[in-house]
């Protein structure tokens, strides 16, 4: 089946256009079936390759199966990683590589030869090229692939390259590479690059505007010797060796880093940072040093993954920060105070939203306030000569009985006199609520039981605190939380 009558009346860079729009899976389809979309197919502009792309398993039936065995026997493939290189094969070499915008190849779980992709990226790699990522399966021992930095050149297709993403393989650029001009977006993990390389193939990037280094172990201080006046985003992360960063990045609003390094300089007031940790001292730490370096930052994102340590109170102070996001996951409520976040608050004066999200399978082994409110022994935790907050909207989900957490709520809604909203949610993160996905964290019938312990403990202790003007809620597991 060809094109029909209409659409072969158009011209031919119109089509192309309107065929660009199609899901690959189906532009691939089409190709298989008509040289008219097959020739269209060889200007396609974005091409994605991972184990679950579909719709070029019809495309690799075209392949000859005498050349297919040859292949299997010469390389020695299974099954699966003969089939996928094939699969790519057929497409890239039925492609003109004129009108190619980007090229993503997510090659995990297969291991794949260096010579397939050194021809893939020759293929695919020329002027007009914008974005291109290269995505492997990390490997037990050290990256085998070694990126060739050379294809970044202008004269091969750096010129136009605006994002470029590596995973698992090693980049050494010592050139200045093309790239630099145009580049706006660099995402490196688990690559092995020297911190003297990348920073300066950093400074050469004059309109680099998102940084993101994760896993790279070879870096052991990143400087950079030139103002990045483009640079909005930057992260690191899980950079094992990693000791100093110094950057200078006026205009740098968004910073999102991992476990504490020995020294931070980014050159800006920073607004937005987010700060993923793995030790037990996350939130201590992101108390006591913030204030002192980040002084400008206004939204602040915290995730702990095993805080152990007490938030302590300090005199240093968040002077602009208006909205906090504490991530609290399979923490030991045993060894969790949760009162002691009131540290956070008391030092943030024009904090107008607190959201806490308490993620832990461990809520059986809560010290609940039901258990001393039933013997008459209740006495809840209360700061002296406390501050009054400019607190307008409250949501903690994960919510429990236990104490600490009732002492919590209790004492932001006695010292939030702006308070407009409040959200108790005792479901550990319901999709119905969140919108973000129709499914829901699943809900042991424990964790059920905790929910409805919790919803006393709102009734019998917070709830009758509440300003009327306040839009309060409790809210229950909805019935999928539980299945």
């Amino acid at each position: 089946m060809e094109r029909g009558s209409m659409l072969d009346k158009l011209p031919e860079d119109i089509f192309d256009s309107l065929y660009s729009y199609l899901p690959i899976e189906d532009a691939a389809r089409a190709a298989c079936v008509s040289h008219g979309f097959l020739r269209s197919w060889r200007r396609y502009p974005r091409l994605l390759f991972n184990n679950k792309t579909q719709g070029y398993k019809k495309l690799s039936m075209h392949l000859d199966q005498d050349t297919r065995a040859l292949e299997d026997e010469q390389y020695g493939l299974d099954k699966i990683g003969s089939y996928f290189i094939n699969m790519i094969n057929h497409a890239l070499e039925n492609h003109s590589g004129s009108g190619m915008k980007a090229l993503i190849l997510q090659l995990f779980p297969c291991r794949i030869d260096a010579s397939f992709i050194d021809k893939w990226l020759q293929i695919a790699v020329k002027p007009g090229i914008e974005e291109l990522a290269l995505e492997m399966s990390i490997p037990k021992k050290r990256a085998e692939y070694n990126f060739p930095s050379l294809l970044l050149s202008n004269e091969i297709g750096g010129a136009t390259l605006e994002s470029l993403r590596l995973i698992s393989c090693s980049f050494h650029p010592t050139i200045t590479l093309g790239c630099n001009k145009s580049l706006t977006s660099l995402y490196l993990s688990f690559v092995h690059i020297s911190g003297e390389e990348l920073g300066q193939f950093v400074s050469n990037c004059l309109v680099l505007a998102q940084l993101s280094i994760t896993n790279c172990n070879d870096i052991v201080c990143f400087k950079v010797p030139s103002v990045l006046h483009h640079l909005n985003h930057f992260q690191v992360g899980n950079c094992e060796m990693l000791q100093v960063i110094e950057i200078s990045a006026p205009k740098l609003s968004s910073f999102v880093y991992g476990d504490s390094l020995i020294k931070i300089s980014l050159g800006a007031e920073v607004k937005r940072i987010r700060m993923i940790g793995s030790k037990p001292n996350t939130l201590c730490h992101a108390r006591a040093e913030l204030p002192s370096f980040m002084p400008a930052v206004e939204r602040l994102i915290v995730e702990s993954s095993c805080e152990k340590v007490k938030t302590p109170v300090l005199s240093s102070k968040f002077l602009h920060l208006k909205y906090l996001e504490i991530y609290l996951v399979d923490v030991q409520l045993y060894y969790q105070d949760y009162f002691c976040l009131v540290s956070f608050l008391d030092a943030s004066p024009a904090l107008e939203t607190f959201v806490l999200h308490v993620e832990t399978g461990c809520l059986l082994r809560c010290d609940s306030v039901l258990k001393d409110l039933d013997n008459g022994q209740l006495h809840l935790r209360q700061m002296p000569e406390c501050l009054r907050y400019n607190l307008k909207n409250v949501i903690i989900t994960g919510f429990s009985s236990a104490t600490s957490l009732i002492e919590l709520t209790n004492h932001i809604v006695r010292n939030a006199s702006a308070l407009v909203c409040m959200t108790l949610d005792t479901a550990r993160g319901c999709g119905r609520r969140t919108g973000k996905t129709d499914k829901c964290q699943h809900m042991s019938k424990e964790g059920i039981m905790e929910a409805q312990k919790a919803l006393e403990a709102v009734n019998r202790c917070i709830e009758g605190m509440v300003p009327s003007s306040t839009n309060f809620k409790a809210l229950e597991p909805c019935c999928q939380c539980g299945c």
